[in-house]
C-alpha cells in the first residue's frame, strides 16, 4: 500500500508559467513541469522550502496551520521556535509579545530555548551510550531526516534517535497541564510557531515518534502579523519573561554543534541543502567519520533562516547574539525530563528508507528498464537544461520508461530533427 505523504506546500498551477526555475533547484528532483505546469512528486518531496523561494509567480505557497484552530481546545499552548525572538526589534519587549500573545487566545506560552540545556545533557549522554555509531547526526531538521530518508538511507542508524524539542516540549506540557489544570489531554491544545515548512510537516506527519502531542504547528510569519496588530492595546509587564535565553542560540547553525561540544567531543555544523548533501555524501563514504556529532540544517545559518520567518537571517542572528550579550537569564534544568528520557519516553522508532525509484518488484524486468534508461539517455544532448520540464536528461529518461515523458519532450531533439540532423 502506498503511503500518503503530507506537504506543507501548495501548488498554484494557474499562476504557473512553466520556466521550471523550481524544478532547477529541487534537491531530490521532485518536481515537474507537464503541458506547462508544475507538478510534484510527493514521495521525493522533503519540504526544503527551495521551490517557493525560487518561484517568481507565487505558483508555490507555504501551507500552515491557521490561529483559528486554537479554539478547539480548552486550553492552548504556544511553543515558541527558538529564531521567534529575533523577529522583533529590541524596543519590543518580551513581556509585551508575550501578552499580545496571550490576547490573541494562548493561555500558556512556552519557548523551545527552555529545553536546550537538558538537550545538551541528552545528546551527549546518547553520544556516550552509542559510542559504536560516528558521527551522531542530529535529527531536529526534520527536512534532513527526510532526505537521508530519500538519498542516504545508509545513514539512518546515524540519526539521534531522540524526539525533537518541540515534540519532547509538546509530550511534557500536555502531561503537566491535564494535571494542573483539571483536564484530559486531549483538551489541550499544543501549537508549534515555527519558521519552516519542514516544521509544519514534522508536526503532521513525524517520523518515527511514537506519540504526536503536537495539534498544529502556525508559521511565524502568521503569527507575527497577529501581534503586530494587537501590541497597541497590550501592556508591558516590568519584569522581562525570557528565562533561558541563551538557548534561543540553537537558532543559527554553530551554536548548537559548539554548546554540545564538552571539550573531549569533535562536532561539526553544516547549513545549506547543497552543503548537507555533500557532507551526507562524504559520511556515507567515510571521508569524515572522526567527528562525533553533526548538525546539519536545511536553510542556510539555521532556522533564522527559515521560509515562514519574516525578518532577514543576518538580522534575526544579530538580535538573537544581542539579547544572549545584553540579558541576564537563569540556566534551567529539569531533572524531571531526563529521567523521562533515560526511560525512554522521548524515543522514536527505527526510521524507514524512502523508496523512490523501484522500476519493477521483478529483477529481470527492472534491469531491462535500466538498461532502457541509459540508451535514451545517451540519446539526449545531456545539457541538463531542464526545459523538457524533467531536472536532468538522466531523469527525463527514466519518466519516459515509467510513462510519464515522451522523448519528444526534449526541445533540442526536436530541433535536431526539423534540421534533419541525427
Amino acid at each position: 500500500m502506498n503511503k500518503k505523504y503530507f506537504h506543507a506546500i501548495k501548488l498554484i498551477t494557474s499562476n504557473c508559467t512553466g520556466c521550471t526555475k523550481c524544478v532547477r533547484v529541487c534537491p531530490t528532483e521532485a518536481l515537474r513541469v507537464r503541458n506547462g505546469k508544475v507538478r510534484l512528486d510527493e514521495k521525493r518531496c522533503i519540504d526544503c522550502g527551495n521551490c517557493i523561494t525560487a518561484c517568481d509567480f507565487d505558483a508555490i505557497r507555504a501551507v500552515s496551520d491557521k490561529l483559528e484552530m486554537i479554539n478547539k481546545f480548552q486550553y492552548k499552548i504556544a511553543i515558541l521556535s527558538t529564531a521567534f525572538e529575533g523577529q522583533f526589534p529590541r524596543r519590543i519587549s518580551n513581556s509585551k509579545i508575550n501578552n499580545a500573545l496571550r490576547h490573541i487566545g494562548f493561555d500558556a506560552i512556552v519557548q523551545e530555548s527552555s529545553l536546550i540545556n537538558i538537550m545538551i545533557k541528552i545528546i551527549r549522554d546518547y553520544i556516550k551510550t552509542h559510542s559504536e555509531l560516528k558521527p551522531i547526526i542530529s535529527s531536529h531538521c526534520p527536512t534532513v531526516v527526510r532526505l537521508i530518508q530519500l538519498r542516504f538511507p545508509s545513514l539512518l542508524p546515524n540519526l539521534l534517535h531522540v524526539e525533537a524539542p518541540m515534540r519532547i516540549l509538546a509530550m511534557f506540557l500536555k502531561e503537566k497541564f491535564s494535571q494542573e489544570q483539571n483536564l484530559n489531554e486531549s483538551e489541550i491544545g499544543v501549537f508549534t510557531i515555527v519558521p519552516s515548512i519542514a516544521n509544519v510537516t514534522a508536526a503532521h506527519q513525524p517520523e518515527g515518534t511514537l506519540k504526536n502531542a503536537i495539534d498544529g504547528a502556525i508559521s511565524i510569519r502568521d503569527i507575527f502579523g497577529k501581534i503586530i496588530e494587537v501590541l497597541p492595546s497590550v501592556k508591558q509587564n516590568k519584569s522581562n519573561e525570557i528565562d533561558h535565553v541563551r538557548g534561543m542560540g540553537w537558532a543559527i547553525s554553530n551554536i548548537q554543534a559548539e554548546e554540545v561540544n564538552d571539550g573531549k567531543l569533535k562536532t561539526l555544523a553544516v547549513s545549506g541543502i547543497q552543503n548537507v548533501i555533500e557532507i551526507l555524501a562524504k559520511i556515507e563514504n567515510m571521508q569524515i567519520d572522526k567527528y562525533d556529532y553533526v548538525v546539519l540544517n536545511n536553510c542556510f545559518n539555521g532556522c533564522v533562516g527559515g521560509t515562514l520567518n519574516v525578518e532577514n537571517s543576518f538580522v534575526t542572528m544579530s538580535r538573537i547574539l544581542d539579547l544572549i550579550r545584553n540579558t541576564s537569564y537563569k540556566e534551567y534544568y529539569d531533572k524531571e525530563i531526563f529521567t523521562m528520557y533515560k526511560k525512554g519516553s522521548f524515543n522514536v522508532k527505527p526510521l524507514e528508507p524512502r523508496s523512490i525509484m523501484t522500476l519493477d518488484k521483478d529483477i529481470k524486468t527492472a534491469l531491462s528498464k535500466i538498461k532502457k534508461i541509459d540508451a535514451i539517455t545517451r540519446k539526449l544532448p545531456g545539457l541538463d537544461c531542464s526545459a523538457c520540464g524533467s531536472p536532468t536528461c538522466r531523469v527525463l529518461a527514466e519518466d519516459i520508461v515509467a510513462g510519464k515523458a515522451s522523448l519528444s519532450d526534449c526541445i533540442i531533439l526536436q530541433r535536431k530533427q526539423k534540421r534533419g540532423e541525427k
